[in-house]
């Protein structure tokens, strides 16, 4: 039989071509991996340069923060920190130290300030990486969760003790009365200071009475009814209480407007706030409630409402407004920002309750100078079913 001839060896360079080949497709497919891990995580993935400036930003860093990446690199990270979290800056670690973690708020592209995990490591060469993550629903959640267990503590204790109180003022004030009739000459001294007690104790009815408002948890009788017609009744009241250099102005956009609430803890909310607005506008002004038709989705500032059909009242001044620093507090229980014997603090505390047992939301936007919006949520009532306690 003919000897068959052994094929030819492989050619050292071929093979080795072929491996660097196969090499470098490994690595571009590994840098493809990676790539598009950065650039879908819904986290900012950063480097900083060792002067903190930005040297690279995922595309998070546009959808969470409102930035175009080419304007912010070159610019330093501590930066983009709100102001009222400036001196919580932790800074880069150093070399040999732990990471460093901390949350704090960033501003967006639109002045907004948000909550974020910012976590910062620095890398063997001199870089440092970081990672932002946006936790602006869990902390809101936590405030809104700490903001009911109060409310709901101080209610009970100042209902209790407001019951008491009444009855005291009672007596005080019926006793006063009979006192001051029963005078059997005029004695001007002595009338005054009488007066003077009846005053003091009606002014303190008036606060007992807004703190067992605020104190009666479960004692809203719900109805279905119209936001408009709920302002329509009260628009009487609010003419008496509201100075005629103020204008009040109704805009009704709803296609109902139909929400269940207890239209008579309803009425005291929409008094609160135009009371409130009054005050804000000493030299005259304007009062716009203005009702529309939303629809709810997943809005971290309105993560308590569920997604939806919702009505929302719009209360607009053109007032003094209110300093950034106190938005925070604003709905506080005895927090005011009045001066003294001009403001108990439980106005818009009470609205807060009063709109949250409705299964609502209430917001607050203002600037100093210019002018203060609240806006109340209700979810949208599909029919007027019967009357329920």
């Amino acid at each position: 039989m003919p000897q068959r001839d052994d094929p030819d060896p492989p050619d050292p360079g071929e093979l080795h071509t072929q491996v660097q080949h196969r090499l470098i497709e490994e690595l571009e497919a590994s840098e493809y991996r990676n790539r598009h891990l950065l650039e879908t995580l819904p986290e900012v993935i950063l480097q900083c340069d060792d002067d903190g400036r930005l040297t690279y930003l995922n595309p998070a860093w546009r959808s969470l923060l409102g930035y175009e990446i080419r304007d912010s690199l070159g610019q330093r990270l501590v930066d983009f920190v709100a102001e009222e979290d400036a001196r919580e800056w932790p800074g880069f670690p150093k070399p040999g130290e732990p990471d460093r973690t901390r949350e704090l708020r960033l501003r967006t592209s639109s002045g907004e300030s948000r909550w974020f995990f910012v976590g910062l490591r620095r890398s063997r060469r001199g870089q440092h990486s970081g990672l932002l993550q946006d936790v602006s629903q869990r902390i809101r959640l936590e405030q809104q969760l700490r903001q009911s267990q109060k409310m709901e503590a101080i209610g009970r204790l100042a209902g209790g003790i407001a019951h008491d109180f009444n009855n005291l003022l009672t007596v005080i004030i019926g006793g006063s009365e009979a006192a001051l009739y029963s005078l059997a000459e005029p004695n001007l001294g002595l009338r005054g200071d009488l007066e003077a007690v009846i005053q003091a104790g009606e002014r303190a009815a008036d606060l007992t009475g807004q703190l067992l408002a605020f104190g009666r948890r479960g004692a809203m009788s719900f109805h279905a009814v119209r936001l408009a017609k709920v302002l329509e009744e009260i628009q009487t009241i609010l003419n008496r209480l509201i100075e005629p250099n103020i204008e009040i102005e109704t805009v009704d956009r709803c296609e109902t407007g139909l929400v269940r609430i207890d239209p008579t803890q309803f009425q005291q909310v929409i008094m609160n706030l135009a009371v409130n607005a009054r005050d804000a506008m000493p030299g005259g002004g304007r009062i716009l409630f203005e009702l529309s038709d939303v629809e709810v989705g997943d809005e971290p500032r309105l993560a308590e409402l569920s997604p939806g059909p919702h009505v929302l009242l719009s209360v607009i001044d053109t007032g003094t407004g209110i300093p950034a620093k106190e938005i925070e507090q604003i709905f506080e229980p005895f927090y005011t920002t009045k001066e003294a014997g001009k403001g108990t603090g439980l106005g818009l505390a009470t609205c807060y309750g009063i709109v949250h047992q409705s299964k609502g939301a209430i917001e607050v936007e203002s600037h100093v100078g210019v002018g203060t919006t609240f806006r109340i949520f209700l979810p949208a009532a599909k029919s007027e079913p019967a009357d329920t306690a």
